[in-house]
């Protein structure tokens, strides 16, 4: 090895080294991923809550729900705790479900301000025992009874469908503001169903957060999803909360093998804040929590 260079030369080579090092040991950048875990808003309503939502409402119908026929009832408090314990804190229920019991016996070890309930009022014929539903002030005091708090986070009107639900519904809308003035409720709005009710909820001031049928395939969905993102965009632009459902077609995206590009679609087009997917075993869980995991959030 030659030893006899200049000190100006050797100060250049020694630079020129240095910087080489610096560039070389510079580490790759990571993208940034999606976590169930993230805390994220729900419109201007104030409620900040997991990205991941539990729902208690699997092939529910007249107050019989998948969680409590496959489970029993002690091992849905137990699933639902669970969950609670590694990091959901949004739980959805309706009465139609018939699980107020469970999640108010589930959440009970929890601080009441740690969690996120929300559930929905059934204003049609059928879909619960009774024959006749009572006013939703009725209804409302009964809910907070079965799940033993003093409030609930969110309430919604449960399975709109029809175009003119902003007229048509307007005596329930008007009970539900009544008991957000009340302090019972901290924010109110509508499960969406069918292709004909969605679109009429940007316009809706009443409306804080909804419920909408999203994913990439149009399944469960009645609106072709360009059309349901594009309304959720107006959504969100006016500061309404979005709870995402039917995220894998009720199941059937899972047969196909298309619940990565599902999650994927959504979380990358924020098209929705909350995903609300029906669970039956921890197993389910952990397979979702791994999967939202691996989404690169996008620059």
């Amino acid at each position: 090895m030659q030893m006899n260079a200049t000190r100006r030369e050797f100060i250049a080579c020694g630079s020129a080294a240095a910087a080489a090092s610096l560039f070389a040991a510079e580490p790759e950048k990571t993208k940034a991923k999606f976590s169930a875990w993230d805390e994220v808003p729900l419109g201007k309503t104030g409620i900040r809550t997991s990205r991941l939502g539990f729902g208690t409402g699997v092939s529910a119908h007249n107050r019989s729900s998948g969680i409590i026929r496959r489970n029993g009832r002690e091992g849905a408090v137990k699933l639902i705790r669970a969950a609670y314990e590694r990091g959901i804190r949004f739980f959805d229920t309706a009465d139609s479900y018939g699980t107020h019991d469970v999640i108010r016996e589930a959440l009970a070890p929890f601080p009441r301000s740690s969690y996120t309930i929300c559930t929905k009022y059934w204003y049609q014929r059928g879909g619960i025992p009774e024959a006749d539903h009572t006013d939703v002030e009725t209804s409302v005091n009964r809910f907070l009874r079965e799940l033993g708090t003093d409030y609930i986070d969110i309430l919604q009107i449960h399975c709109v469908s029809q175009e003119d639900w902003p007229t048509a519904l307007q005596p329930h809308m008007d009970g539900l503001e009544r008991c957000k003035k009340a302090g019972k409720i901290r924010a109110h709005g509508c499960s969406f169903h069918g292709g004909s009710s969605l679109p009429k909820a940007p316009e809706t001031k009443w409306l804080d957060v909804a419920h909408v049928q999203i994913n990439p395939f149009g399944r469960k969905m009645g609106l072709h999803p360009d059309r349901a993102l594009e309304i959720v965009r107006k959504l969100r632009a006016s500061g309404r909360g979005i709870v995402g459902m039917k995220v894998l077609g009720e199941g059937s995206l899972a047969k196909e093998g298309r619940i990565d590009k599902s999650i994927s679609w959504v979380l990358q087009n924020a098209a929705a804040d909350v995903l609300d997917i029906g669970f039956l075993n921890l197993e389910e869980i952990d397979d979702i929590v791994r999967r939202i995991a691996s989404v690169d959030k996008l620059q």
